[in-house]
């Protein structure tokens, strides 16, 4: 009876809670919000509820088909000068579907897609859904090993890359034997195709909206990218959710995004609540501070969708003419820190900033809808909620557990692990963790017997806490994953590069906060044989893609480890990369290699005069 005395004597906790609340003007914003959202709600989002269960035939690309037929000539898609109209799309993924049939794809196969921002990107992601495969979003930015890895656990049979890209994976040695076809667009062997392709539509092939829809690419905690998969319930439901609650598009809305489409943030939020709610989306290949609001007034877009750094940016670009009296009216996005919150608003004047948090294999979501500064969200019933706050140990790596072997929810401002409780029959479809291809990967995200007998919950390696009044706020990433210029960065897989730079014994990669700084910057520790050899150093580095090449390097004598042998890295990440507080020698990188951080380059990094 343990699980009916917990619950009840939650409710009874959250019904004390609405009483207390009755006169707080947050918890009265929300209350208003909530009132105004409930037609969209109950109109729009609800019956997607039972739209996306097992059995139904559901994905984006019959939603763009049924665009075209209900608004032919309503614009779609548009990136500079080319535009589509949604019948223009839906004709250009029929195209694309004769040709991959072509290929010999099939029902249920894997189309790996590597390429920038592109109307053509987005129609090629619809036209593999259009012939019932699925689709693998690779980083464009992966070079060598971590691409070759990519591709190869993405189990796919045919790719296609922009031309550009091409040679990155043709000349990967690991991938021989695998790819039966490697197809090149923009100049490239598609064009050529898509000429000689049937011009009658192309049948799409029905799907079960329990099945995948992409593979989204995540690094997790350790180890090289891993395919999460996406189902396309999963991203009919967050579409329409985002599309109607948190964007509220309406008739002549338009949605600019210069976010990457291999991320969740622009594929399935930004372009799926544009599908899905028939509001046109403006894409860039990729984020320019300096043209960002000369776009935002090209295209008179009325949203945004953002990554925290993005904000920064733009907060700390010069003031551009363009940037007065823009058409946007709301920006949705998630990492945006306090310190550059109201900076962001107040200058470009956006009336709306909606904050929230999810993960692309994360079976729930929190929504700031309220605009509470530095807020990631708010759980409302938090007693009563699957999405809860574990104690955690930081120095050990694992939940706390007390006396009788379960986990310890934390209070108000205590930080704590979020956890999502999984179910064997989840009400929607956000609530299915289809983890990732690898099963074992898909393990190691679940603990069991968490605050109850057999309960099992999805880890979600983020540390939050709450306030008093349940608001939610992100602290820091467990473990060895860091962001770093609106990228996720796998400290295990920079290691394992930088491990093969010639005369290097040992590596190991840590994050660290440098002030005045965005996020958390790479630090690498490095044990030599011999005398460090910065050139052959950083010619190792380009392997890796820009953005996880580690900012400062650290030659130490040895690496200090557990008694099991793991690397511990509390020492870089406490000490820093000060020369006035650290005694070995230190690296920065610069844009032509690694130099020696003195005090005078340091001092001009926390100021902001040189850049990172």
């Amino acid at each position: 009876m343990a699980g009916p005395r917990r619950f009840f004597a939650a409710l009874g906790e959250t019904l004390r809670d609405v009483i207390v609340r009755l006169g707080n003007p947050d918890h009265q914003e929300l209350v208003r919000i909530g009132i105004g959202l409930v037609p969209a709600a109950m109109t729009q989002v609800l019956p997607w509820f039972w739209r996306t269960r097992e059995g139904h035939d559901e994905s984006l690309m019959r939603i763009v088909m049924q665009n075209a037929a209900d608004d032919p000539d309503g614009l779609a898609v548009e990136m500079g000068h080319e535009q589509l109209s949604w019948s223009e799309l839906d004709r250009q993924t029929s195209a694309i579907a004769h040709v991959l049939a072509s290929l010999g794809v099939q029902p249920g196969d894997v189309v790996a897609l590597v390429g920038l921002n592109s109307p053509r990107y987005l129609a090629t992601t619809l036209a593999i859904t259009r012939v019932g495969a699925v689709a693998a979003l690779i980083n464009h930015h992966l070079e060598g090993g971590p691409l070759a890895h990519a591709v190869r656990t993405s189990a796919a049979r045919v790719a296609i890359v922009e031309a550009s890209l091409a040679p990155r994976i043709a000349t990967r040695p690991e991938l021989e034997g695998q790819l039966d076809h490697l197809v090149t667009y923009r100049t490239g062997e598609l064009e050529d195709r898509l000429d000689r392709a049937p011009t009658d539509p192309f049948p799409r092939v029905p799907t079960d909206v329990s099945s995948d829809f992409v593979y989204i690419y995540t690094s997790g905690t350790t180890g090289l990218p891993k395919p999460c998969r996406v189902s396309h319930g999963r991203t009919l439901l967050a579409a329409m959710a985002f599309g109607h609650v948190l964007f509220e598009f309406q008739p002549g809305d338009k949605l600019y995004s210069v976010l990457p489409l291999y991320h969740s943030n622009a594929m399935l939020i930004a372009a799926g609540s544009c599908i899905m709610t028939r509001t046109p989306i403006a894409l860039r290949e990729s984020f320019s501070a300096t043209a960002f609001w000369t776009d935002v007034r090209a295209y008179r877009a009325t949203a945004m969708i953002y990554i925290g750094e993005l904000c920064r940016y733009l907060v700390n670009t010069d003031v551009h003419e363009a940037e007065r009296e823009n058409t946007l009216r709301i920006a949705v996005g998630n990492g945006l820190r306090a310190d550059v919150w109201e900076p962001f608003a107040e200058r470009f004047g956006i009336p709306k900033i909606r904050e929230f948090y999810s993960a692309t294999e994360a079976p729930g979501i929190l929504m700031n809808l309220t605009g509470k500064v530095g807020s990631i969200g708010f759980l409302p019933g938090r007693r009563l909620s699957s999405l809860k706050l574990a104690r955690y140990d930081v120095d050990a790596g694992e939940l706390l557990r007390g006396a009788d072997g379960y986990c310890i929810e934390c209070g108000p401002d205590e930080v704590g692990q979020l956890m999502i409780a999984l179910r064997d029959k989840p009400l929607s479809a956000l609530g299915d963790f289809k983890g990732y291809t690898d099963a074992s990967a898909t393990e190691s995200k679940q603990a069991h017997s968490v605050f109850e007998a057999d309960d099992r919950y999805f880890m979600s390696g983020d540390l939050m806490r709450f306030d008093d009044d349940d608001f939610v706020y992100f602290v820091d990433r467990i473990g060895d994953t860091y962001r770093w210029k609106g990228e996720n960065v796998s400290t295990e897989e920079v290691a394992e590069v930088l491990g093969t730079a010639p005369g290097v014994q040992a590596a190991t990669v840590a994050s660290i906060h440098v002030p005045g700084r965005e996020g958390q910057a790479g630090l690498a520790g490095i044990v030599c044989g011999d005398a460090f050899d910065a050139d052959a150093f950083w010619q190792a580095a380009q392997e890796l893609p820009s953005y996880a090449q580690p900012r400062f390097l650290r030659l130490v004598d040895k690496l200090e480890t557990t008694g099991t042998l793991k690397i511990q890295k509390h020492q870089l990440r406490a000490q820093g990369v000060d020369p006035s507080q650290v005694t070995d020698p230190l690296y920065l990188r610069t844009n032509d290699g690694y130099v020696p951080l003195t005090a005078e380059l340091y001092g001009a990094v926390t100021t902001g005069a040189m850049r990172l």
